[in-house]
């Protein structure tokens, strides 16, 4: 399968598990909170601010960033306008469900209130469900720089509102700070208290990183992972544990996490069987679109059609959903696909 058409890949049902919602603002919308507060950017046209803002010379800029556009939402109501514009995202590529990642430490920084806004989100989060049928699991992300206590205090909010659509606790942020060990005792709190894991982990740090998120924090599902190619002894540990890796391809290219995404680790990944799923990871910032990705790994990795059915299932197997959830979306998922590839034998 050299190429999948767009109008194939689009057809497909799909899940995203690693998007994170401050990422995948538009140039538009940024343009237009930079209006409403008056801002530096208020007299930029989108394609003028994306130009000055969405290029990255390395991870510290992207990072840079991703501190404007969170300076950017003040309100609840601007948080509602960005899941707005991910709902239409999800629609027109098709994403079924999506784990959405969010970091209530952020408006906390800003010295907003965290607990306000995620309470917003759910709410809205509700409404999409039983409007559209689009599906959202909230992961809370620990901000790894901001500390333990900034943390605790993460971990204390997914706990508190895993009833109302938080599925997993996260940590993110700069791997090359604190290190793990100093949140083992919050994670493994939060991992008794039934949510999942989810750690950012051998992005910009090396396969040590990812050791430490399923040793030390009990990691169900990593955060890129690819410097995991690295060590043969972790990709079978993954594999056998059955630990996800999401990637994320054009992320990993424009922070310079790795040079090229045609010599990705996720080929190598996904022939040695450790579970892995594609994602944008911030779908605006990187201006991209998960159909994109999915075009990308099977172009660039040689996948035959049974390897992109494969993993589009794969992003439900590593989706933090209960087991009768993720049961029948693996049956609508199989039965679309097997419907889809029927339909394009007979016209072929």
């Amino acid at each position: 399968m050299e190429h999948a058409s767009e109008e194939y890949l689009k057809q497909l049902p799909k899940a995203e598990l690693h998007l994170h919602l401050e990422g995948s603002i538009s140039a538009g919308l940024l343009s237009r909170l930079s209006r409403k507060y008056k801002t530096e950017f208020r007299s930029d046209a989108p394609d003028e601010l994306a130009r000055k803002l969405f290029a990255y010379r390395d991870f510290n800029g992207f990072l840079q960033t991703y501190k404007t556009v969170c300076e950017h939402l003040r309100q609840p109501a601007d948080y509602r306008l960005l899941t707005d514009q991910l709902a239409q995202y999800m629609r027109e590529q098709n994403i079924l469900y999506a784990e959405v990642i969010f970091s209530p430490s952020i408006p906390d920084h800003f010295e907003r209130d965290g607990r306000t806004v995620l309470e917003a989100l759910l709410a809205h989060g509700r409404k999409l469900e039983a409007e559209q049928g689009l599906r959202i699991g909230w992961i809370l992300d620990c901000v790894r720089h901001f500390g333990v206590e900034a943390a605790r205090r993460t971990a204390q909010l997914a706990v508190e509102y895993r009833e109302q659509g938080v599925v997993g606790l996260g940590l993110g942020g700069d791997e090359l700070s604190l290190p793990m060990a100093e949140f083992e005792k919050i994670f493994a709190w939060a991992k008794a208290n039934q949510l999942y894991i989810h750690v950012h982990a051998g992005e910009t740090g090396g396969p040590d990183q990812v050791w430490d998120a399923v040793r030390v924090l009990g990691a169900n599902r990593i955060g890129h992972g690819i410097q995991a190619a690295r060590d043969a002894r972790l990709m079978e540990y993954l594999r056998e544990h059955a630990v996800g890796l999401d990637v994320c391809l054009t992320s990993n290219l424009k922070t310079q996490a790795w040079a090229r995404i045609s010599t990705n680790p996720f080929g190598l990944l996904f022939r040695r069987g450790v579970p892995v799923s594609i994602n944008t990871d911030d779908p605006g910032l990187f201006q991209t679109t998960l159909i994109e990705e999915l075009s990308k790994a099977v172009s660039l990795f040689s996948l035959t059609q049974e390897d992109l059915h494969r993993l589009i299932l794969q992003g439900l197997r590593s989706a933090f959903l209960p087991h009768q959830d993720r049961m029948a979306l693996m049956r609508q998922f199989t039965d679309q696909i097997h419907q889809i590839g029927s339909q394009a034998l007979s016209t072929g």
